[in-house]
């Protein structure tokens, strides 16, 4: 290794810890309430980088030095059968272990969730509660949804009704409308990234591809998840992320009301899917038909050119979104194909 290349990595881990050590400071400023303080916070659900969330109350499932962290910054992990004194809150945490990450993520990725993270207030987005860092881990402590994520439930239960699926729609638009009019891009936007809680409460989690968008600037990186990418992103071209953000949530509206994918995920080809992309190859098929104004909204987020595909504003103001659906009757298994 040169000096200059073994220099430039110290100058990047210098920066790195002075950006973790801000973030802390700043959470560390804030007065909690005094029901807050006094709880014991419950760590019981650990999130990894990359990977759903995975609920466990096994004690032992965790090595002593990240339990004793945890203690170190108020937070109790044990076995629920064990409570009997005081209160508590349920949390999760994202732990990242920048030893295992790439450097482009450690540098670049990271600070920027935590820094655009710590700055959201919304409703139908997961709260970040803290920060801190040790022993080459970072930990992020964040709102628990003990139901999990919508991708799961949406397996588990089959395709939604059109009512329910509105309505969680909504609170996307919402939620995505409060990000992008403080020029925040999520570029990221999947089930699995939309969590559920009690009362069919959805929210937005992972902001580890969030990025702060300057003067109508576009992107280059391939962010997210092929079967939800816009076209211009597979095709490799510069994007506009907020109407990627668009299409995204497009794709998650036909999922909710179909449970299947528009497009084949098996398909390693880019150029395959966009050309189905462009043809709108794909079928709503469900025991309750779907209504015309139901597909008709999803067909207009997913416009294949980006320069016609309406913004957060646009979309929150087509028909499905401003009047309420009247669920159709029950029919047998039904196919609407649409081939545009």
């Amino acid at each position: 290794m040169s000096i200059r290349t073994k220099r430039c990595e110290e100058e990047q881990q210098s920066s790195f810890q002075d950006q973790i050590s801000t973030h802390k400071r700043q959470y560390d400023s804030i007065k909690l309430s005094p029901n807050q303080n006094q709880c014991q916070r419950l760590y019981n659900h650990r999130y990894t980088y990359r990977q759903p969330f995975q609920t466990t109350s096994n004690y032992h499932y965790y090595p002593p030095n990240t339990r004793q962290v945890l203690a170190n910054h108020g937070y109790i992990l044990t076995n629920c059968a064990k409570l009997g004194y005081g209160r508590y809150s349920k949390i999760a945490i994202k732990i990242i272990d920048t030893r295992k990450v790439t450097q482009e993520y450690k540098c670049k990725f990271l600070p920027r969730e935590i820094h655009v993270w710590k700055r959201l207030s919304h409703s139908n987005l997961v709260a970040l509660l803290g920060v801190f860092e040790e022993a080459g881990k970072v930990y992020l402590p964040m709102e628990l949804a003990e139901k999990g994520d919508l991708l799961t439930f949406v397996q588990q239960n089959g395709a939604q009704s059109e009512s329910r699926a509105q309505s969680w729609m909504k609170q996307l638009l919402s939620a995505v409308y409060y990000l992008h009019m403080r020029s925040i891009a999520h570029r990221d936007l999947k089930l699995e990234n939309i969590l559920l809680f009690a009362d069919n409460f959805i929210k937005i989690a992972d902001f580890g591809f969030c990025r702060e968008i300057q003067n109508g600037d576009l992107s280059r990186t391939f962010c997210g998840s092929k079967s939800y990418s816009a076209p211009e992103i597979l095709l490799g071209q510069e994007y506009i992320p907020f109407k990627a953000d668009i299409w995204s949530l497009g794709v998650v509206a036909f999922v909710l009301v179909t449970n299947r994918m528009p497009y084949d995920e098996c398909v390693v080809s880019n150029t395959v899917i966009v050309e189905a992309q462009r043809k709108r190859t794909y079928c709503y098929s469900r025991k309750l038909q779907l209504s015309q104004i139901c597909q008709s909204t999803i067909d207009t987020m997913m416009t294949f050119d980006y320069r016609t595909r309406p913004d957060i504003q646009q979309v929150m103001n087509l028909p499905w979104f401003r009047l309420p659906i009247i669920p159709p009757r029950r029919k047998e298994s039904e196919f609407s194909c649409t081939t545009l």
